[in-house]
């Protein structure tokens, strides 16, 4: 599934789990590999909770837990309700930051819009001759707004990614903004190391970022290469977009 791009493999393990724990970090990086495996941006784990309507786990492409993802959390919430585990309307996930209140509902395509929560922010730094502003949302980000991307994109990113001021890795955001209601944001992926076509947490705190500051408004239209989402400010962020379903198979050749 994508969610604007960016891939997820899905693994059902509901009813029962699949890939034991210690081994799945080894069976997301083989899995993802892109020519020797199914590839994707990161691994999506569904199974059954008992404080919520499902859990989700998410792996990074490199084998490394991630906290949260909004844009594979759309992919999760509609995979639950497409396969009847959780009825169409407000579904309830169980994630390790907590129970993330998600709307699934079908028009024409699937939607789905999801709480992201608060966001926390930390001091500017300036890195790279840019003005660079720590946050989270789920996991961290820094957000860096430019004028152009006439400069060294990956080289920047993989800099600012691995900056001695972020102990655990970051998400680079760099935005460019057209006018306070729209935004358009290339991310770079710790984890992914590479850039995704879309970051559903990044375009998030690029908006908490831009409205902290005064330049955007609390309802954002966010331009991605991968395509479009809408971020809502309020008493916490809301992410909605859609989920798109590519293909189911099944693994014969993944030795753990």
């Amino acid at each position: 599934m994508h969610g604007n791009g960016n891939d997820f493999i899905l693994i059902d393990e509901f009813e029962n789990v699949l890939i034991p724990e210690k081994k799945k970090s080894y069976f997301v990086r083989a899995v993802c590999d892109r020519r020797f495996g199914v590839g994707g941006d990161g691994v999506i784990f569904v199974q059954r909770s008992d404080v919520a309507d499902a859990k989700f786990l998410f792996y990074n492409r490199d084998g490394s837990f991630a906290e949260f993802c909004g844009n594979g959390m759309r992919c999760f919430s509609r995979y639950v309700v497409e396969r009847g585990y959780v009825d169409e309307g407000i579904v309830k996930v169980e994630t390790p930051v907590g129970i993330t209140e998600v709307e699934v509902w079908f028009e024409g395509s699937w939607w789905i819009k999801v709480k992201m929560g608060k966001p926390t922010f930390d001091k500017s730094l300036a890195l790279e001759k840019f003005e660079v502003y720590p946050v989270k949302i789920g996991v961290p980000h820094a957000v860096i707004f430019v004028d152009d991307f006439n400069f060294d994109f990956y080289g920047v990113s993989r800099r600012i990614r691995f900056d001695e001021n972020f102990p655990d890795g970051v998400n680079v955001n760099f935005a460019k903004v057209f006018d306070r209601r729209k935004v358009f944001v290339r991310t770079y992926e710790r984890g992914v190391e590479d850039e995704t076509l879309s970051c559903g947490s990044g375009s998030c705190a690029v908006v908490a970022v831009g409205n902290r500051l005064g330049i955007l408004d609390r309802v954002v239209d966010v331009k991605t290469k991968g395509g479009n989402l809408r971020v809502e400010i309020n008493d916490e962020i809301s992410l909605t977009g859609t989920a798109t379903k590519v293909f189911e198979g099944e693994l014969f050749e993944i030795r753990l």
